[in-house]
């Protein structure tokens, strides 16, 4: 494959104009202070298919010859290339055949749908056996093949986000990239390269998935054989590319894994500080930085927030297993009286804390009258500190309970 670079990226901008948007890259004033550094986030969760892979689908089919857009494309996707895949074939009035893992969460599959594409599932959850499976019917159907990521035409779109960056904030000198199947990050890091050599740009894996992570450092590749869900299912890869990790091993400082949980810290510390919704494959730039496996310290950092299509109730399980990991949700049992509910309530304000079961229930407010006995409650803080003043304004009001592991 063809080396990809700055004029291939540069034409590439030209190519997607109009249908894709320069999305904005918005400065964070509470991570950043957190952080005692500069956090720019990079929406492409803003995109009209909610990722950026609109950018390199639209690419490489506007770069197709009229033989082939006749015969229609076919592309391998756990969601977000599929979308973009899908969308951009509409757009162009080309038919479009979507192969995806049969593990691709709801939310995507029927976004590509409603964008216009046919959707076929593979044989497992596995995204390179869809890939498989895509590239024999481009053979057996003559479509042509749309690779999500092992293509220039595709690097070069991803590409582009690398000038947008530099263009809205040339202090910019870290970026933060997600790493699947590398033409994100071979993309961004060949424009940013090119324009501003000193700037340095970090790669980010999930632990379940990183053999981008494992190439890099030299080690033995560990998922050949193996499939472990996490929420970052858009960049499940278990082969990048050979000619982004070309570029990966070339320019990229370092390359660092998180866990599961540190995605869902970085879900929930977007969606509630920064009112943000991001996908984990969106959110993982994030967790290295909350995780502390990246120094951003004095810092003006871009961190790209890739996507944002998620099932609501993966979005609502990563939020609540984070307040719960935290501390700040906890389920108890309590002695139930008017009086110990009516104490309760009283110092729930100081506390900033929130009871819930099944949504907010007062029994005094709708005029229930309940007898005395044990009901299970979850309360809401905003901080470790709150929860436990709670607890303690219970055993100072004598109220009985038993917290619920």
């Amino acid at each position: 494959m063809k080396t990809v670079t700055l004029k291939d990226i540069k034409i590439a901008q030209k190519n997607i104009s109009g249908i894709v948007r320069k999305t904005d890259l918005v400065y964070d004033y509470v991570t950043s202070h957190k952080f005692h550094s500069n956090i720019f986030f990079k929406l492409e969760n803003t995109q009209i298919v909610k990722s950026f892979k609109i950018r390199g689908a639209l690419n490489a089919i506007k770069n197709l010859t009229a033989k082939q857009r006749k015969c229609g494309v076919i592309a391998a996707s756990a969601g977000n290339h599929a979308q973009g895949v899908a969308y951009s074939a509409t757009q162009l009035g080309i038919k479009s055949v979507i192969v995806m893992p049969n593990s691709t969460p709801v939310a995507k599959v029927k976004a590509t749908l409603n964008f216009g594409g046919e959707v076929i599932f593979g044989p497992t959850p596995f995204f390179d056996d869809a890939n498989k499976l895509s590239q024999e019917l481009a053979k057996k159907q003559k479509y042509t093949l749309i690779p999500p990521y092992d293509h220039p035409d595709v690097i070069a779109g991803q590409g582009t986000i690398g000038l947008e960056i530099l263009e809205q904030n040339p202090n910019i000198d870290l970026v933060i990239v997600q790493i699947g199947g590398g033409g994100l990050i071979g993309g961004i890091t060949t424009a940013i390269k090119a324009i501003k050599p000193t700037c340095e740009i970090i790669g980010v894996q999930i632990e379940n998935f990183p053999d981008a992570h494992d190439i890099f450092k030299g080690c033995k590749l560990k998922t050949k054989n193996r499939y472990i869900p996490s929420l970052a299912d858009g960049i499940h890869v278990k082969c990048p590319s050979p000619t982004a990790m070309q570029i990966v091993k070339k320019n990229v400082k370092d390359v660092v894994t998180v866990t599961n949980c540190d995605v869902e810290k970085a879900i929930l510390w977007l969606a509630e500080k920064s009112k943000i919704v991001a996908e984990g494959a969106g959110a993982i730039g994030l967790a290295a930085i909350l995780a502390n496996k990246i120094d951003v310290v004095g810092r003006n950092v871009a961190v790209i927030v890739s996507g944002g299509n998620i099932d609501i109730d993966k979005f609502l399980n990563a939020c609540f297993n984070s307040v719960k990991r935290d501390h700040r949700r906890a389920s108890f049992k309590y002695w139930y009286t008017p009086l110990s509910y009516k104490q309760m309530l009283s110092f729930l304000p100081s506390l900033n804390a929130r009871l819930y079961t099944d949504g907010f229930y007062n029994p005094l407010k709708n005029g229930d009258v309940l007898s005395k006995g044990w009901s299970t409650l979850d309360v809401f803080t905003s901080s470790t500190k709150n929860t436990n003043e709670f607890f303690n304004k219970l055993s100072e009001s004598k109220i009985k309970y038993l917290p619920i592991k």
